[in-house]
């Protein structure tokens, strides 16, 4: 892992992820906050994640995540392959 990437275990497979996707996904996690507890824990442990460069998603932040990648995909045309990766390790 270098210094640009943030590892997230999603269900025992680690994924190595841009630091610039995990911002984007802690911004829109920490965007829908006040509407959910899920989404404000996650932002919590992605925060953390970018400080420490790993992290260790629960079924619930699972979930979470994957919402956020699919609203954050649906704002922006392409996120890039990293973010299809996430998609990938989530729905295996």
């Amino acid at each position: 892992m270098t210094q640009e990437t943030v590892e997230l275990n999603i269900d025992g497979t680690v994924v190595s992820a841009p630091r610039e996707l995990v911002e984007r996904l802690a911004a829109g996690a920490a965007a829908r906050a006040g509407v959910s507890a899920r989404h404000r824990d996650l932002s919590l442990l992605l925060v953390r994640a970018l400080e420490s460069g790993h992290a260790k998603l629960d079924p619930g932040g699972v979930r979470a995540l994957c919402a956020v990648l699919e609203e954050e995909r649906q704002r922006h045309d392409r996120l890039g392959d990293a973010a299809a990766e996430l998609l990938r390790a989530i729905a295996a």
